[in-house]
């Protein structure tokens, strides 16, 4: 359909990035707090400058729209986040 279509048009998915911690120890907690209001963030890890960082993160979404309106949904929870995009 038209969706699938604009979807394959996007050359990024969107991740929804709740929070980046040195902390393994932070970063499970705040993907537990997440969990208790029914999000279900993932953590990856990845190093920056030299130092280990643990991104809690929503998604993959296949579009912007999708991941906004999860954005959405968590500030009304209060969650600061940031979009982040993706080459497919």
């Amino acid at each position: 359909g038209e969706a699938s279509a604009a979807a394959a048009a996007d050359p990024f998915v969107y991740y929804v990035q709740v929070g980046a911690f040195r902390s393994a120890e932070e970063a499970e907690a705040l993907r537990a707090r997440l969990a208790l209001q029914g999000f279900e963030a993932k953590i990856s890890e990845r190093e920056q400058a030299g130092q280990r960082v643990h991104r809690v993160r929503l998604g993959p979404f296949p579009n912007r729209v999708e991941a906004e309106v999860m954005q959405e949904r968590l500030k009304a929870k209060a969650f600061e986040t940031a979009l982040v995009r993706v080459q497919r």
